[in-house]
């Protein structure tokens, strides 16, 4: 669905404007039900509802995510609007199509979007659709650690950068330790390749950063282990043992004498 610049407007006005009357700051209370604000909103939710009926029919997993890629531009303005005028305002509501574009957004790999989206849900409280038995920060780190799991899988790197700050937005919510192991290993994981990398181009590493990376790999590996024994981590955590008896850290050093005092 393509919007005209005027529609756009009109969208981002109105979104601003369902945040700004917000009764309260630090929680998401429900939309006002009247008013031009909500009239665009149920329009929107309505378009919403098409889309995810035509993604329905379509039964192939790539097909589905080439589709949301198509579809997700439309619901930008009302996106951009509310996470804007949640940050002026410290205010929020709940919204069931900011959620649900949170959730294609790391559907279709947008992991940078997806995360400023849910940094907003997060913070604020909002719900997931009812169709989801998951919270919403379980959500957002199995998402990803499955993602970057999958990456691991195929012998593809995933952003560590990513990985982290889904562990930082979702680390005070409850979850299953089974998730919270799926994040951590997939950090490791990446690590472990970021040391890989740095052994196969040391001139253009950092001192010490093979070490330093596979010293956190291991740590994050043995936490994985500890929250659930299943992971599937235990010859990684010996590689990595291993290599690093093998292989102490470098000595620091010495720093440079001072050139006037080598003088006198």
């Amino acid at each position: 669905m393509r919007l005209s610049p005027a529609a756009r407007f009109k969208q981002s006005v109105l979104a601003r404007e369902a945040v700004e009357q917000a009764s309260a700051a630090g929680f998401a209370p429900e939309r006002q039900e009247s008013g031009p604000a909500a009239t665009e909103y149920e329009l929107l939710l309505a378009a919403l509802g098409e889309d995810m009926r035509r993604l329905k029919d379509i039964q192939s997993t790539e097909g589905k995510i080439a589709a949301k890629r198509e579809m997700i531009g439309a619901y930008d303005a009302h996106v951009d609007a509310t996470l804007a005028a949640a940050i002026d305002s410290g205010k929020a509501v709940q919204d069931e199509l900011l959620v649900n574009m949170m959730i294609w957004r790391l559907d279709i790999g947008d992991y940078d979007r997806g995360l400023d989206i849910a940094e907003h849900v997060l913070g604020f409280g909002l719900r997931l659709p009812a169709r989801f038995q998951r919270t919403p920060a379980t959500l957002v780190a199995e998402l990803i650690a499955e993602a970057a799991l999958e990456a691991a899988r195929i012998d593809r790197d995933f952003p560590l950068q990513v990985l982290q700050r889904a562990d930082q937005l979702t680390g005070d919510f409850d979850m299953p330790d089974a998730v919270r192991a799926k994040l951590a290993k997939a950090q490791a994981q990446q690590l472990v390749r970021i040391a890989q990398a740095a052994d196969a181009d040391p001139d253009n590493a950092p001192a010490g950063a093979p070490h330093a990376s596979r010293k956190a790999a291991l740590a994050l590996f043995q936490r994985a282990l500890q929250l659930e024994p299943k992971i599937g981590v235990v010859k990684d955590i010996e590689r990595l043992t291993a290599w690093l008896n093998k292989h102490p850290p470098a000595p620091a050093a010495a720093p440079a004498a001072d050139a006037d005092a080598a003088t006198e």
